[in-house]
């Protein structure tokens, strides 16, 4: 169980000299999504993302460049009639990587604002693509769903349909949804699951054939995360919409619970059991601003504030190596925040000196009913050089950020002060 503090809620300052950035790479173009990491199958890591000019960069863990593939293809006059010149090759699909041909070595799919979808081998070379007839936003699933010993690749475009390849890139079914799809597809109960911009969340069978629907009131980008939530039998489906729910839902498309945020969820949740009580809990951000902490069960159990969005999905990792897992979370406005992820309760008042009781810290606000509640305490608060797009781990005590403005950090527990930057 959380600490109890008795008095007054004290504001979080920032820590310096603790952690910091120990390296960052400049790829002189936009980033629009998060970074994957990766154990090549060779040893190796590698740091994958996309550019809105159509490039793919792999990195290795120390910044340097293994190789870059470009995108980007010439289109017609009649093509760019349809098309914004400045974003055609634009990835924001996070690349995808898995040994589909059991090689022993993995191979990346990504999709690109053209239409196409891409799988290279592990130096950076194409195997195939598929044309498309709309933008591809979301990120592959990497499943074998035949039982054939070798995984298929499903993706959605903006072209409605979902599409089922094999390992070669040969279309094995495709499955119109009727709405354009920039959710990631994930597997639920030997179900493909995934969200429309029509605000319907499909499940279908490995043929391609409907299973059930879930209507939400907007459009969801997120990707549908599945867990045992209690320990007890049967997993839930977590499933964030732009109308500013997140639904957990049973295996036939029931609703379990749904929790109101202020805003739209863009991205998907992370569930870990981060106070120790063999529950999972909930994690996501929204862009109410704020991070959030729920039950198994839906209920809040804390939440902070930041100055705006919070559209990346949290990591969920004990950063300091002190036996208590952090929550790292970045926001559009600019910093990354290192939250003590259990919390501290917190009582309104002192027993004995009264029921009402002015309380400082990220609000301003008179509490008045409640007689306490769980806050966050935010460890560590570093401020980038631009918007956070994303963010993923690297190794147990290392995390790597994408910003916007196109630069990859290294963020974790500084060692020494010289820090490089790579351009």
């Amino acid at each position: 169980m959380p600490k109890i503090t008795f008095g007054f809620k004290k504001r979080e300052g920032k820590k310096r000299g603790f952690f910091g950035e120990k390296w960052k790479f400049d790829s002189k173009n936009t980033i629009l999504s998060s970074p994957s990491v990766v154990d090549m199958g060779n040893g190796e890591k590698m740091i994958l993302f996309g550019t809105k000019n159509g490039r793919i960069y792999a990195l290795d863990k120390n910044s340097n460049v293994k190789w870059i593939y470009d995108a980007s293809e010439e289109k017609s006059d009649v093509e760019l009639m349809f098309l914004d010149p400045e974003s055609k090759d634009s990835i924001y699909s996070p690349p995808n990587i898995d040994d589909i041909n059991k090689d022993k070595i993995k191979e990346i799919i990504f999709g690109s604002e053209s239409g196409k979808i891409y799988c290279l081998n592990h130096n950076g070379k194409l195997l195939w693509s598929y044309n498309t007839k709309g933008p591809v936003r979301g990120g592959a699933l990497i499943h074998d769903i035949n039982k054939d010993g070798k995984p298929e690749i499903i993706i959605g475009s903006g072209d409605k349909n979902l599409y089922i390849f094999d390992n070669k890139g040969k279309v094995l079914g495709m499955h119109n949804a009727g709405s354009p799809i920039e959710s990631s597809p994930c597997i639920f109960e030997e179900k493909i699951v995934f969200g429309c911009n029509n605000g319907l969340i499909k499940a279908i069978n490995f043929k391609g054939r409907l299973i059930w629907t879930f209507e939400t009131n907007d459009k969801i980008t997120a990707k549908g995360i599945v867990g045992k939530l209690t320990g007890k039998k049967g997993e839930s489906l977590l499933i964030g919409s732009h109308d500013g729910f997140l639904y957990a839902l049973d295996n036939e498309g029931n609703l379990k619970w749904r929790f109101k945020t202020g805003g739209a969820i863009v991205n998907n949740v992370a569930l870990d059991d981060i106070n120790n009580d063999d529950r999972l809990e909930i994690v996501f951000g929204s862009c109410d601003n704020n991070i959030y902490a729920l039950s198994c069960y839906g209920e809040k159990i804390w939440s902070y504030e930041t100055d705006f969005w919070v559209v990346t999905t949290p990591i969920i990792m004990d950063i300091n190596n002190d036996g208590k897992k952090e929550i790292i979370a970045g926001s559009y406005d600019h910093n990354i925040y290192v939250l003590d992820s259990e919390g501290s309760y917190v009582l309104d008042y002192v027993p004995g000196l009264g029921g009402v009781i002015q309380q400082g810290g990220n609000y301003s606000e008179v509490l008045t009913s409640e007689p306490g509640s769980v806050h966050v305490k935010k460890l560590w608060q570093f401020k980038t050089e631009g918007i956070i797009v994303g963010s993923a781990s690297l190794d147990e005590k290392d995390f790597i950020i994408n910003t916007e403005e196109g630069i990859v950090s290294k963020m974790g527990k500084k060692e020494n002060n010289n820090d490089k930057t790579k351009k």
